[in-house]
């Protein structure tokens, strides 16, 4: 994969989401702690795993090179798409991720695409490959499929 990206995009997670995943989680472990005393270690933990979750996918980001593209949720998660692969690109407007996809994030809908998505971004573009389609999230939908339509050729 060649070092500098023709197109790059960074979505962050909703500032909103993040503080209401925290605080759900902190009054969600404090309970157990309370009723049985002592077992501050256990609350401990799951705090731990709760915001270090929230903080492997708080960032998603968009790269398109000459010949790849990739798409990566935080230090975990990463998926590339040879652009070789690609036989279409549109800009799309996801009208029901919930319903859809069960939510944001990485998952596979009940309409047999792929989604990679950020949280309450619902512009995103539809991208078919030899294999499968994908959504993924863009706020420069259109600036996203140009890139790409110029990288394929």
């Amino acid at each position: 994969m060649s070092a500098t990206p023709i197109y790059e995009e960074r979505l962050g997670a909703n500032s909103l989401l993040i503080a209401g995943i925290s605080l759900w989680a902190l009054a969600l472990g404090l309970v157990p702690g309370i009723i049985f005393g002592g077992w501050w270690w256990l609350f401990a933990i799951y705090i731990g795993l709760t915001f270090g979750i929230i903080f492997a996918f708080f960032q998603m980001r968009v790269q398109l090179f000459k010949d790849k593209l990739a798409v990566r949720f935080g230090f975990i998660y990463r998926k590339v798409i040879d652009v070789a692969r690609i036989q279409d690109c549109a800009p799309f407007k996801m009208e029901h991720p919930v319903r859809t996809y069960g939510g944001w994030g990485i998952r596979k809908g009940s309409d047999g695409t792929f989604s990679l998505t950020q949280a309450f971004i619902n512009e995103t573009i539809k991208l078919e490959t030899i294999d499968q389609t994908f959504i993924i999230s863009s706020r420069k939908a259109e600036a996203l499929c140009q890139a790409i339509k110029k990288a394929r050729g």
